[in-house]
């Protein structure tokens, strides 16, 4: 099945796979800028605003809440206790149990919107880096392992998340509080504010050293889990495992995914080692400042300079000072890191679309029943990479409602003639005109309404045979459905399956023969009914039994219809009212079989080699 471009890279060696992938540009080079970054995670924030503004305002009350206490102590040490007022004692107390419960319950208000505005965030990358993936080329599928975008979709989100929660108010509550809390401790005593502060600007060195340190560390960790993912979804899958288990290869695939986990663990170690040695300066850093506070405060109170009440109340806010600070060292490690997970994401969402939608798309909709097109080549060449031209100026006209066969020997390039045919690329110099109208000029989900694909590799998804039939079309009637069953030779197969068309047809259609999965493929595409039919090989399954079943559906199918077909069997050869023999990427031949035949050419020359009277087959 040629609908992939150049050989798919499934079964090399991943680092292999991931050379060549950098060598070719995919989600690999030098990063974005985090000022960039930064600009465009506030454009991600931006919907979210009123919540997160209610979240910030919140936070604002907690502080202030958080530097009523401290008061609160102060004055049960220096007023009720001292002057013995047992009512002004309670009083007091009374404040130091409602004002920590009114922060309580302003956290719990905080931590909602903080969840709303993290996970809606977290939903609308998700969304958007589905949906360009979507859009992305068929190329870009033939070069990056899978495993790696569901890494970016699922461990890069998950990551983000954790940022989120934790560095999205953390910022702006850690310096407010800082702000609060000095002035707070200036008001009552500059001496000993001044004292507090000495220690505070050393909060700054772990900031510069240990941001670039996680940026990196995070870095590191989510390209391995990415080639463990992608290893993971590789060869623990129904179809890997299946190769696998043929070749017996089972413990080089461990050994593999093993050195692949290895990586992972070194890299999280590092990481988490990073935030180890960050939390230990810190640490260390924050014992300064009570020993400083205790001596000079002790010796202000037994001089008689100041009341032990401001000291213990000092000594409160020092640890609402230092512990923002410590986590505003924190929170810039994290957001440093958390850049480098959102750089990954944009650079999967600035992933350039090969294949882009029409700034003014061309009015050309499906009519009602099926009115044949026409589909024309016009001098097309194209290349999967910049100097590797694999079509050389190919131009033909599938004309309206009738059948055009493509015969040629394998790598000829065929396929990928019907690739351009469906727009899963774009072609790099010539046009290709549906109904004299340019591919480019039409909206994608407008040409998906008139085309109708079906490939030699079938891929039919985990649900019941009836939804995969329905695929297409998933507004048809129950009568629709079985129709098209019917027409597709579908019928006694259904009654033999223990569920019918609700039966479950496994991963990639695994319950079901080669045979049956065509038919599978021609009944969606009976069903789909549209006016232009793009098949490639799609009887190359199917035994002589099931063949002979099947012409008549495809005969139904082909009525009507514009159909061009990569024509393996002799059935569709003969049926055709052109054919095309490709070579080198070029047109060589055209004509009807009997012309092609008495011109003794390279049609003759494969027919004689690869037909056999006692098959059913034909030219390539």
């Amino acid at each position: 099945m040629g609908f992939h471009g150049p050989m798919g890279l499934g079964g090399g060696p991943m680092r292999a796979v991931w050379e060549q992938r950098r060598s070719l540009g995919y989600m690999e080079g030098s990063r974005r800028p985090s000022k960039e970054t930064l600009r465009r995670l506030l454009g991600v924030l931006r919907p979210h605003a009123r919540r997160l503004l209610g979240a910030l305002s919140l936070t604002v009350l907690i502080v202030l809440l958080g530097l009523v206490p401290p008061l609160l102590m102060r004055a049960v040490i220096d007023q009720a206790i001292g002057r013995h007022d047992p009512g002004l004692l309670i009083y007091l107390a009374g404040g130091l149990v409602i004002f920590p419960a009114l922060g309580a319950l302003a956290s719990v208000g905080q931590n909602y919107l903080n969840a709303v505005v993290s996970q809606g965030v977290i939903h609308d990358l998700r969304a958007a880096m589905y949906e360009h993936g979507q859009r992305l080329g068929i190329d870009f599928f033939t070069h990056t392992p899978g495993g790696e975008i569901h890494s970016r979709l699922v461990n890069d989100l998950n990551a983000v998340q954790q940022v989120l929660r934790t560095t999205m108010t953390g910022l702006f509550v850690n310096s407010l509080t800082i702000l609060l809390t000095l002035t707070t401790m200036f008001v009552l005593n500059w001496q000993l504010a001044l004292i507090s502060m000495l220690i505070l600007p050393a909060f700054a060195l772990p900031v510069v050293s240990f941001g670039r340190r996680t940026y990196d560390a995070i870095t590191r960790t989510q390209e391995a889990l990415s080639r463990l993912t992608a290893h993971l979804e590789e060869t623990l899958t129904l179809s890997g495992i299946v190769v696998v288990k043929s070749f017996g290869t089972r413990r080089r695939e461990a050994g593999r995914f093993r050195a692949f986990s290895e990586d992972v663990r070194r890299s999280q170690v590092q990481q988490s080692m990073v935030g180890q040695w960050l939390t230990l300066v810190v640490s260390a850093m924050s014992a300064i400042g009570p020993a400083l506070l205790y001596g000079y405060g002790g010796y202000l109170v037994i001089a008689g300079k100041v009341q032990l009440g401001t000291v213990v109340a000092f000594s409160t806010y020092l640890v609402q000072l230092y512990n923002p600070a410590s986590s505003l060292a924190g929170s810039n490690t994290t957001l440093m890191g958390g850049l480098a997970l959102f750089d990954r994401i944009f650079q999967f969402l600035d992933l350039p679309i090969d294949v882009p939608e029409p700034a003014e798309p061309a009015a050309l909709e499906a009519s009602p029943g099926v009115t044949p097109l026409s589909l024309e080549f016009s001098h097309v060449r194209f290349s999967y990479r910049a100097g590797e031209e694999v079509l050389h100026g190919i131009s033909f006209t599938a004309r309206a409602g009738e059948l055009t066969a493509l015969v040629g020997p394998s790598g000829a390039g065929k396929s990928t003639i019907l690739s351009l045919g469906a727009r899963f690329y774009d072609p790099g110099t010539g046009e290709i005109l549906l109904d004299g109208a340019p591919l480019r000029s039409l909206r994608d989900d407008s040409l998906r309404t008139l085309l109708s694909v079906v490939t030699q590799e079938l891929f039919l998804f985990h649900t019941t045979l009836e939804e995969n039939v329905r695929y297409g079309r998933p507004d048809a009637s129950d009568g629709d459905v079985l129709q098209a069953v019917e027409a597709a030779q579908l019928g006694d197969l259904v009654a033999q399956l223990p569920d019918g068309l609700q039966t479950i047809v496994g991963e990639r259609g695994y319950r079901l023969s080669g045979g049956e999965k065509q038919r599978v493929a021609i009944a969606r595409a009976i069903l789909r009914n549209a006016s232009v039919l793009l098949l490639d090989e799609a009887t190359s399954s199917l035994d002589s039994h099931a063949e002979r079943l099947i012409q008549e559906a495809l005969g139904r199918l082909f009525r009507g219809r514009t159909v061009v077909a990569i024509a393996h069997r002799l059935s569709t050869v003969l049926a055709a009212d052109q054919i095309l023999v490709v070579d080198g990427g070029a047109i060589v031949e055209r004509g009807r079989h009997a012309d092609l035949l008495a011109q003794g050419g390279l049609y003759a020359r494969l027919f004689h080699e690869q037909f056999d009277p006692g098959t059913q087959s034909g030219p390539a």
